[in-house]
């Protein structure tokens, strides 16, 4: 695909007090067939982010700095603003794409008349050579996912609101759709608002398994970092704050039983992911104590 101007694909990644997980994903956005620009906005960081974005010697990239961090929501908005591209695709600065990963968002987008396209996010254990093969073993679905699931291969492309953040916009979108900044500490539902404001102003938002994106690492630092337990409680009220915003027009499109039912089994979901998590890290946590316990020979020797 080319670069002219009815097509051109502006890519924009808000980061903030990431520079380690920016010097280890951005050398690969930038390798993403298709961009014509690529606009990083440093939303107020303190670290070395504006060192690593230096260090790029790469004619398309520029650098959109907050003198405060006002979050993520409001630095794509700042990133759609200083963007001039006919699409916008929205990287984040810890995920990886392949290389044709624009291109064929915008083909699917093109091809069923979409304005926002998105596929699937994966989270994997092994290395960028592990990321293709995966993706084709993934099992397809059919039907669209719901709020909670970021990593469903659709069977054929679904018209659907519940769309991964990775996702390519139509500048026509951003004339009538913002990112709303009122989900305050770690952003919860930040996107999934942008893409349900976007299907209520009649944009069609598709989620295609013809492509993906992914994840290997977790870095720290970034707007959503804090205490396991402030972010839980955050995401609890930023849920309702957006269920208190959209939970009608959601019922009525079938998408969930009602506001407060749709907040308690919310909060079950998170309560029973937390105790997993903390179940699971305790056993770690004892099996380790348990290796530091055992003699050099291990258990043979223990016995001897």
């Amino acid at each position: 695909m080319g670069t002219d101007a009815h097509e051109r694909i502006s890519l924009v990644l808000a980061t903030y007090n990431r520079a380690p997980a920016l010097r280890a994903n951005l050398p690969r956005m930038l390798e993403i067939d298709a961009i014509a620009e690529v606009i990083v906005v440093d939303d107020g960081s303190t670290d070395d982010t504006a060192a690593v974005c230096a260090s790029f010697a790469d004619e398309r990239l520029r650098v959109v700095r907050h003198p405060r961090n006002r979050g993520v929501a409001a630095a794509r908005n700042t990133g759609v603003e200083a963007s001039s591209g006919e699409w916008v695709l929205f990287g984040e600065d810890d995920c990886r794409f392949p290389r044709d990963y624009a291109a064929v968002l915008h083909r699917e987008g093109e091809r069923h008349g979409a304005d926002i396209v998105s596929a699937p996010l994966m989270h994997i254990a092994g290395g960028d050579a592990d990321a293709a093969a995966l993706a084709a073993r993934a099992p397809r679905r059919a039907g669209s996912p719901t709020m909670e699931e970021s990593g469903v291969f659709p069977l054929t492309p679904v018209e659907t609101p519940f769309l991964p953040a990775r996702a390519l916009v139509r500048r026509a979108v951003f004339a009538r759709v913002r990112f709303y900044d009122g989900f305050p500490v770690n952003g919860y539902r930040e996107e999934t608002d942008f893409f349900v404001q976007a299907a209520r102003a009649g944009f069609r938002c598709l989620l295609t398994g013809a492509t993906y994106c992914y994840q290997l690492d977790t870095w720290d630092g970034g707007q959503h970092h804090s205490s396991p337990l402030r972010y839980e409680l955050w995401a609890l009220r930023n849920n309702w704050r957006f269920l208190r915003r959209h939970g009608g027009w959601l019922r009525e499109q079938g998408y969930i039983a009602g506001p407060a039912r749709s907040e308690l089994a919310f909060a079950a979901g998170r309560a029973r992911a937390v105790a997993v998590g903390v179940t699971r890290a305790r056993i770690a946590r004892l099996r380790g104590a348990g290796a530091r316990r055992m003699p050099a020979g291990g258990v043979d020797s223990a016995r001897r």
